[in-house]
């Protein structure tokens, strides 16, 4: 999903570095989740200045065949 989301930022020009916000929506979010995704996480932003982030956890997806993660990112560019 991250690889993904690096392409949608190259695309619009951007990079992790200018990503200001995620929001991440689980479903059935628990620690071991929590933990698995920020590992993940932790690759690609920057250490020095982190995105702000909220993560959401949701009972199921609208529609069944969808993904179980989603991640929204906004990033900032000139």
């Amino acid at each position: 999903m991250f690889e993904n989301l690096k392409l949608a930022l190259a695309g619009a020009g951007a990079t992790f570095d200018d990503v200001i916000k995620f929001t991440i929506f689980i479903v059935g979010l628990t620690p071991e989740k929590r933990k698995a995704v920020m590992e993940v996480r932790a690759r690609y932003i920057s250490h020095k200045n982190p995105p702000a982030a909220t993560m959401i956890g949701v009972d199921q997806p609208v529609e069944p065949e969808l993904l179980l993660l989603e991640i929204e990112a906004v990033a900032a560019v000139d």
